[in-house]
């Protein structure tokens, strides 16, 4: 397992970017191996995913350690359980904003809108089911054929 982090090649390594982002950047209190951080952007496919997968992962990790104390010495690995937990939600959130999730509001001209409806291959609204049926005066009453002299 490897650990490494280089300021310098913050603007091109996602590795960099979510050690960055999740404060994995002292060589002393390492949090993450490369490829931990490395399955994480490849499963999420950009670093606020995969930002947002690592905290989670190391909020996990402190959520097994116990909170202790003896005398005045505290170790509260809930709160960092906690503050990971917090900022993998953070993460999720900018990457909703970021684009990782963009609502798309179709048929907002004349020529959109008409395209869509011309376009065979998409689903058509639910509301149109059926809409377009005229049973009147009345309709067919079951399973008729005109073979079958019913008519």
């Amino acid at each position: 397992m490897t650990w490494t982090y280089n300021l310098a090649t913050i603007n091109t390594s996602q590795l960099a970017q979510v050690r960055f982002l999740i404060g994995d950047t002292i060589l002393t209190d390492q949090l993450m191996q490369d490829e931990e951080i490395n399955y994480a952007i490849a499963a999420r496919g950009n670093v606020y995913g995969a930002a947002a997968d690592c905290c989670r992962s190391i909020s996990s990790t402190f959520a097994r350690q116990v909170d202790s104390a003896v005398g005045d010495l505290r170790a509260s690995f809930s709160q960092k359980s906690k503050a990971y937990a917090q900022n993998a939600i953070r993460f999720e959130d900018k990457l909703a904003i970021s684009g990782g999730a963009v609502p798309f509001g179709g048929g907002l001209t004349v020529a959109d809108k008409m395209a869509a409806e011309a376009d065979a291959s998409l689903v058509p609204p639910q509301f149109k089911i059926g809409m377009e049926d005229n049973f009147l005066p009345v309709g067919d009453s079951g399973n008729e054929s005109i073979l079958d002299g019913n008519r």
